[in-house]
Parts: C-alpha cells; structure tokens; sequence
C-alpha cells in the first residue's frame, strides 16, 4: 500500500525520467561550415542570394558563374528555403524582382571531408545544394537546362516552363 510520502517520491521519480529524457529531445539540429559556391543558369545575372537568411553571394549570368566563394557559412541540415533578387541591365523587366526556389531544397547529408557546398540556380527557378570534398563543377542538368533556355530563345522575365 502507498502511504502519501510514497506516492510523492513516485512522482518525483517520474518526473525525474522525464525530464532527463528531455536533453535528447531537444538537441540541435545538425550543423555544418561549408564554402558556397553559386552556380547561376540564367542569362541575366542575380544578386542578394539567401539561403535560410543567410548572404550567398551574387552571380553574373551563365556562362560567367561559379567562379566566386562565400567562405564558412553554417547551415543546418534538412530543408532550405532559398531566394534571390533578378538584376541586369536598366532597362531590363523585373529587375530587383525577389524570387523563391519553386521547388524545397534540402541539405541532407554532407560527406565526409567536404569543404563546399554548390549551390545551383536554374532557368526555371529550381535550386540544387550539392555538397563536395573538391571545388564544385556545373552539373550536366544546369548545362542542358541552359542550352535548352537558349534554344527556345526565353525571355529573361520568366522561368524556363
């Protein structure tokens, strides 16, 4: 039978596990320091480049791009949101325009080793997050997406459709 002392020391031994549970409940997510590198498939150039808020750089347009780093920008892993600003000449509609990544880029898992995290843009609004141990390359996707874009001769106004 449980007396009320014993009924308070059960409590608090309940309470006891519970809250050291907690500090395994709560731990942070994830985080890593990488070099971005901004690959940008388009055929004006972008500027203001955020990822979850954090400066990613600017970008002239493709082909002139990839060639820049951001040194140690830490992430967290998991799902991005990502946006930039269109830039370019005077005269050019939407400049200054903001647009968002139309899909949810993620950064799942990064490889051992790696110093870089590539970040490509492309034509129709797409983005990519690739980490890498080595200096990060344009990937076939982003090549053919812009010798697509080109070839349909699309307006710099509007994404790739």
């Amino acid at each position: 039978m449980f007396t009320p002392l014993k009924r308070h020391s059960c409590r608090l031994l309940a309470a006891a596990g519970i809250i050291a549970s907690l500090p395994a409940c709560l731990k942070s997510p994830k985080r890593v320091t990488l070099d971005l590198v901004l690959f940008n498939y388009l055929n004006r150039p972008i500027f203001e480049v955020l990822i979850d808020g954090k400066d990613s750089g600017v970008s002239s347009p493709y082909p002139n791009t990839g060639g820049g780093t951001i040194s140690g920008v830490t992430l967290e892993l998991g799902p991005k949101i990502v946006h930039w600003r269109l830039d370019g000449p005077e005269s050019m509609p939407r400049n200054g325009d903001r647009v968002n990544a139309t899909n949810a880029p993620t950064l799942s898992s990064v490889p051992d080793g790696a110093c870089f995290l590539a970040v490509h843009i492309y034509p129709d609004y797409t983005v990519e997050l690739i980490p890498t141990v080595h200096y990060p390359q344009e990937t076939d996707k982003g090549l053919e997406m812009q010798k697509e874009y080109r070839r349909r001769g699309h307006p710099d106004t509007s994404p790739m459709l």
